[in-house]
Parts: structure tokens; sequence; C-alpha cells
């Protein structure tokens, strides 16, 4: 019988590596065996306090094990897992579990006290699980929670799954237009149609080490949970405070002997600009796939001039589709650090059309919208028909009901050797003095120019005069001012592309998922003219 639950590749590879590392973070590790047995206790615990086939539960937990726990022992219960980030301002939390209506939430002694603070507010009362303590601990028995002493008593026998492949297997709320989260549904079928597709084009095996730094509310952390499952190979969790100490990183990805890292494009820049790589470091590293926003050039250069016989990949894809659509292969560094890197071609089973403001075809050459379409597809957004219906269309191409494409919003252009590369947001285009601009382009000059670190650039509103504002913000390396900068961008843009201020900052502000904060820049923007003003 063919599988096609993403539980069961834990099944499988339990079978097989029964005594094999599965997980480890910290000091603390467990095998495919433990796996089993620790999620199907979980499982069944949650069917024993009335858990029903697709009802959702929320898992609000410490960077963990416990997180992998908690998404294998839900889906092995026939259930939806939606992870929630326990630092996000506890209004957006309240929205969240209001929109998806969980049975369970399930938390740790170190989330528990938000939970409880946001479920007071609103107006559901789901279940309530504290994974890793017990009673004594916080004496939760007589507020009518569920602790791990509950549910290490249920039964470590293997379930007996009701789902098919198109039911949903998990629910992400990234942010939408209007500040508030969006679902996107991501079912069984969508997570097998990519990881199969990952296992086979990267090479991953039973003998690899996949390092874990992406959020679990983060779409990136598909990629290395399911490979992980699937292959029955190690995952390295990474503890969340590594990432803010590049030394601490580089030491665990040598400890783990870490052959597989699927990274946040800002990530790998990070460890650049701090100079915590180097030759004959992180020699077992063979493969590094990045991803989640584009890698300036001048940095993968960098990584492929100190790695030469490292792979490297450009990954391409957002959340509505699961994971990655387009990916590119590195064969070679590239010879000038403003060529820009292609997000490369379709992955298997997963077709990308280019289209035109009028719905056709984009040719050679030519900027289209980025559209996908495949078995990687969303099935739309939680809850909310109208934004499903905006952005999962009827192909205008076959026109043909039932045929539906997603409209990503990016713009991309196919160049000479059939690959796709990426162009900027139709949202950050802009018109500016009666020209059409990307800001990618501006921030790609910048970011050409020697001891420019990092860059972003908004157009926003002069308090002054009131009138259009072509801002760019800097990171600078010592030995470059702002006026030099200025004066190398002259013979980089045109005179309509030019910044009309430069900002320097100490670090570029970005959002949680390593993309620039254009929003927060721009009420960065006016706090910065209003002291300027004092």
């Amino acid at each position: 019988m063919v599988n096609y639950l993403v539980q069961e590749y834990l099944d499988i590879s339990s079978k097989k590596y029964s005594k094999k590392t599965a997980a480890v973070c910290k000091d603390l590790s467990v095998t495919f065996g433990e796996l089993v047995i620790a999620s199907n206790q979980l499982a069944n615990c949650l069917i024993s306090y009335g858990l029903r086939r697709q009802d959702r539960v929320v898992f609000c937990l410490e960077r963990s094990i416990n997180s992998i726990f908690a998404i294998a022992g839900i889906l092995k219960a026939d259930s939806i897992y939606v992870p929630i980030d326990a630092k996000s301002p506890l209004k957006r939390l309240g929205k969240i579990i209001t929109d998806c209506q969980p049975s369970f939430i399930i938390c740790d002694s170190l989330t528990i006290k938000n939970i409880l603070q946001v479920v007071s507010n609103i107006k559901i009362t789901p279940k309530i699980i504290v994974m890793g303590a017990n009673n004594d601990q916080l004496d939760i028995r007589t507020k009518g929670l569920i602790d791990q002493d509950l549910i290490e008593r249920c039964d470590k026998s293997n379930l007996k799954y009701r789902n098919i492949d198109t039911d949903i297997a998990y629910i992400l709320y990234t942010s939408g237009s209007t500040g508030d989260p969006k679902g996107v549904m991501i079912s069984h079928l969508n997570i097998r149609n990519y990881i199969e597709w990952a296992i086979d084009c990267i090479g991953i095996t039973e003998k690899d080490n996949i390092l874990s730094t992406a959020p679990f509310h983060f779409d990136m952390s598909t990629f290395d949970i399911y490979c992980a499952m699937k292959a029955g190979a190690k995952l390295c969790i990474t503890p969340e405070s590594y990432l803010l100490f590049p030394s601490k990183l580089v030491k665990l990805i040598e400890a783990e002997k870490i052959t597989v890292w699927k990274a946040i494009s800002s990530l790998l820049m990070y460890l650049v600009k701090t100079k915590s790589i180097d030759r004959g470091r992180v020699e077992n590293l063979k493969k590094i796939i990045f991803a989640g926003e584009i890698l300036p050039t001048k940095y993968i250069v960098e990584w492929m001039k100190i790695y030469p016989d490292k792979i490297f990949y450009n990954g391409y894809g957002p959340t509505e589709a699961t994971g990655i659509s387009t990916y590119y292969k590195l064969e070679r560094i590239p010879e000038n650090i403003r060529e820009p890197i292609p997000i490369g071609k379709p992955c298997l089973n997963t077709e990308v059309l280019l289209l035109k403001k009028d719905n056709s075809l984009a040719q050679q050459g030519e900027i289209g919208e980025l559209c996908i379409k495949g078995s990687g597809l969303s099935k739309g957004y939680w809850n909310d028909s109208q934004k499903t219906a905006e952005s999962f269309v009827t192909n205008p191409v076959t026109k043909i009901e039932g045929d539906l494409i997603y409209r990503t919003g990016d713009l991309a252009k196919l160049n000479s050797n059939g690959d796709f590369e990426f162009i900027g947001r139709k949202d950050h285009q802009i018109k500016h003095l009666g020209y059409r601009i990307e800001l990618f382009e501006i921030e790609n000059a910048i970011l050409s120019i020697n001891c420019v670190n990092d860059t972003a650039a908004i157009l926003t509103t002069s308090l002054e005069y009131d009138l259009p504002e072509l801002i760019a913000f800097i990171e600078l390396k010592d030995g470059i001012s702002k006026a030099d900068v200025k004066v190398k961008l002259k013979k980089k843009l045109p005179h309509y592309m030019l910044p009309q201020r430069l900002i320097q900052m100490d670090n570029i502000l970005r959002t949680d998922r390593g993309k620039i904060d254009r929003q927060a820049l721009k009420k960065y923007y006016l706090k910065f003219l209003s002291n300027e003003h004092c």
C-alpha cells in the first residue's frame, strides 16, 4: 500500500533506524524509536480528551525537541497543527487562536503564562496541555490542565490513520497586507510533493545531519522537519540564543557534523559580515540552500570563494506553495557582484507562469508576475474565502475552471538560459519622478559598493515638503562615509534612481523571517525626522 501521509515518514524511518538519533537540541536527543513512542502517547492522549479528525491544535513551545513531539503527535491524531511564536504580541496570538478555533493548545512551563493570559481574553476555551511539566511543578491539575504525567500514561501503540492526502496537515499564519494574520493551509499532499522532490534533488540520505535554524512557525522549517523524517537523517535543532552569536552557531555546525543546511539568506549574510566563516571551518557541511529573501551576490561570492567544494542552491517559494517552487544550483562563482543570482527553474511537478498585466505570458526578457501551479499549492487561507479567491485564481491562459494558480505578487523575468530571475515585489515597484523603479535595483547598486554591509530602500513622504522622497538606509564598515557612498552611487545609477537621503544604521530592520521590514523602516524614518527637527 502506498504511504500518503507525512507522519508515515516517521513510522517507516523508525522501523529502519529505530536506535538512530532522530533529533537533538542542546544536551537532549531522541531516537526514531523513542520519537514514535512519545508521539503515539501524545496522539492517544489528545484523542482520549476529545480531539477529532482535522481539529486544530495550536502549539506554543520553547524551541526544543518538544516541538517535534508535538508535530508528530498532532498529525498521528489525524489533526492539524498550528505553530505560533511565543514572542508575538498577545493581541496577535489572540487573533490567531480566535481565528483557527483550536480544540487544544500545547505549551510548556516557559510559555504557559502567556497562553493563559491570551485564553482569558478570548471567547473560546481550548483544553491546554503542558509538555515537560507535572502538577508538582506547576500545580496545574487544580487548574484543569493536562500535564506530562498524563501524557506518559497513555497508550504507546500505533494509531490507525483516517486522514487522506488532501487533508490539512498544518496552518501557518503570515502577516497580511492589512496587518491581520492570515492562515495558510498546507495539506499532506503539498508537503509530500515538496519533500520528495527535495530528497531526490538535494540528495539527502540517512547519513546526513540537517541543521534547523528556522522557527517552527516559519515555512522554511518544513524542509528541515520532513526531510529528516523521510530520509532517516538527524535533525539538529539550533537553540534560539545561538542565532545571536555566530561563533556559537559555527561551533554547533562543527560539533554536530552538519552536512545539509537550508538557511534564511540574511543569516548567511550575517556570518560573512561578522567574519565567522573561514577555510578549515565547517568541513562536514556539504550542501547549503539559501532562501527566504534575496542573498546579495557579494555575500554568496564570499561563501563560494571560501568554500569552493560546497554545493550552493538558491531556493524560491512562497508559504502558499509550501516550500521551494524554483531552484538554482550555482555552478560557478559570479564574476560581477551586481549580477543577480537566478531563482532558476521550477521544481518537479511544479509549473511557473510569468504573466503580464494583460494576463498574457511574458516572453524572454519581459517582466511579469510569478504565478505558481501544481501539487505544492495551498488550499488557500483558513477561514477567509475572500482573500483565497483574490490570490488563488483560475489560470487565465487555459481558462479551465479548477485549474488554479497562485499569484505571488513577485516580479521576475526569464533569462536566455531559461532561468527565472527575481526582480522584486509588485508592491515594491515604485513610481518616482515619472519613472517606474524597482527598489531592489537601487539596493543591489548600493550593495555593490565596497564597505556597504546591508541596505534597504523605501519611498515615503517628506514631512517638510509633503512630497515623495526616496530614502536608502545603509550599514557601513569602517573606512567609508555616506558622502563616499553618494559619490560612488552616482556612477552606478541614473539621477532619478538616486536616493535623496542616505541614513546610516547599525542594523537594517528585518522581520523575524529575515525579510527587510519596510513598514518599520518608514516608522523609523518618521521618528528620525522628528528628532532632526527638534
